[in-house]
């Protein structure tokens, strides 16, 4: 179990501080960018460009409907206290928590990057890391954590799942009609490692004299590091009994593969003034093999009557399982991947200048979906510069959570750099040896980005290779010719 920790961590630290797929709203409609093909592919930037490792992004980005300060910090007498203080109510702490708590980490590291027109063609080519989690819980969990006193909680129907693998991709962008352009990106996908694991049944009961429980659930593995030969049906051999940390069996054991597609449009009209646009990212699957797939049962009751006082000794006793399957009966899998949806539109004034956007975002998780609707201002004062403020909706997100996005796109470099859920209101946190620092009171969740391309080739005007140009444009042009 400990080796398949340390490579857990390691993917994730590995990814993390490169770039993660964090879908950002406050980027959608930034135009000029080349990341923004993530979200739409028919999106095209400016120019051709190359991204390169670590250079090409670093991206941080944590989703949840509940991990906020004002959920779990309480004023009294003029001071702030934690949920869990006694002159905190049951009832004043739950009411803030959701029906169900969600959590979810999406990340992707950009290997390599390449794109370039052909005409008034755009296409793109890469290789990415991903890792992705997700998990969903009960909100008895917030009550058993807060109330820790007699009743029965019930934590049934959690569940999680994380997927680790590589895509290389290959997309484009083309004008199909006067005013609009459509894209589509196909991705390879080859898995690294799949964990998931769900309680069908998971319920404590506490009483004055003991506490005792029960559970009951699926769980499985799947990875190049897993080697399932030597399991055998009904056996409680450690997990770490079926790890393999040589370099030889784990670059031959990459045999689960998928497929993904990425597929958008952008549609204009009323001369260009209103953009709207629509795509479907990450549709896709991975087949996990039979080879390197381990999974089973959970089952066990425990129960707690105390500690004796004479002896010192706690008085408890358990009846725990984590059966796995017989290597040679087990059968492969399928997992799909997070999918999500955008759908936005924005109107434009000052012959492009400025613009206003609305944007919904929905991801579909193993687990659980999750949708935000996004509001933003976006200027373009400069043909090489573009900066968009923002605001995000929904998921409780009350006002005074911004966000906010900046991209430099000049001839030889593109930079953009932003963050989405930028609270405005802060607190004082906890005192850390002499240090009591400020935290960010209401926002739930994180994404912070940052990143350098290498641009190439002469811009494009993306609305103009569509055909359609404003009523300014077209009148500039004729003038133009008129004095020539």
């Amino acid at each position: 179990m400990k080796k398949i920790l340390v490579f857990i961590v390691t993917v994730l630290a590995v990814v993390g501080i490169q770039r993660a797929e964090a879908q950002s709203q406050s980027s959608y409609f930034m135009g000029g960018t080349y990341f923004r093909t993530d979200l739409n592919p028919a999106f095209a930037p400016k120019r051709g460009y190359v991204a390169l490792p670590v250079l090409g992004g670093v991206d941080v980005d944590v989703s949840s409907n509940f991990l906020s300060v004002n959920n779990f910090v309480f004023e009294r007498d003029g001071g702030l206290v934690t949920a869990f203080h006694s002159s905190v109510s049951s009832e004043e702490f739950l009411k803030k928590m959701p029906n169900r708590g969600r959590l979810a980490m999406n990340m992707k590291s950009n290997i390599l990057g390449v794109g370039f027109y052909v005409g008034n063609l755009y296409f793109n080519l890469g290789l990415n890391a991903n890792v992705s989690t997700d998990a969903s819980m009960s909100m008895d969990l917030f009550k058993a954590v807060k109330q820790l006193g007699n009743g029965i909680y019930d934590l049934g129907n959690t569940a999680f799942n994380a997927n680790a693998y590589m895509d290389a991709y290959v997309g484009t962008s083309i004008r199909i009609l006067r005013n609009l352009r459509v894209g589509a990106r196909a991705k390879l996908l080859v898995g690294i490692a799949n964990f998931g694991g769900d309680f069908n049944k998971l319920q404590v009961n506490v009483d004055p004299n003991v506490v005792n429980g029960v559970m009951s659930g699926q769980w499985r593995a799947n990875g190049v590091f897993i080697d399932n030969s030597m399991v055998r049906a009904g056996s409680e051999l450690p997990l770490d009994e079926v790890m393999r940390t040589d370099l030889g069996y784990i670059f031959s054991n990459f045999k689960n593969y998928g497929l993904a597609f990425d597929l958008g449009a952008e549609m204009c009209f009323l001369d260009n003034h209103l953009r709207v646009s629509a795509a479907v990212t990450d549709l896709g699957f991975i087949c996990w093999g039979k080879k390197s797939h381990i999974g089973g049962i959970i089952d066990g009751e425990f129960n707690y009557s105390g500690m004796n006082i004479e002896t010192s000794e706690i008085e408890a006793n358990y009846d725990y399982e984590l059966l796995v399957t017989d290597g040679s009966e087990t059968q492969g899998y399928t997992s799909m991947l997070n999918c999500s949806l955008n759908i936005g539109a924005e109107y434009n004034i000052l012959n492009d200048r400025i613009g206003f956007g609305l944007l919904s975002h929905t991801t579909f998780y193993n687990t659980m979906s999750y949708s935000e609707l996004t509001a933003s201002v976006n200027f373009r004062p400069l043909h090489w510069l573009s900066a968009t403020v923002s605001h995000t909706f929904l998921n409780r997100n009350r006002a005074g959570i911004f966000g906010f996005a900046l991209n430099l796109y000049t001839s030889g470099i593109n930079f953009y750099a932003g963050m989405d859920y930028i609270d405005l209101c802060w607190v004082k946190g906890p005192t850390l040896g002499s240090m009591k620092p400020s935290l960010p009171r209401y926002a739930k969740s994180l994404n912070a980005y940052v990143g350098v391309g290498f641009s190439f080739g002469g811009a494009k005007d993306m609305y103009s290779d569509n055909g359609v140009k404003s009523k300014k444009a077209k009148k500039s042009k004729k003038a133009t010719e008129a004095e020539n």
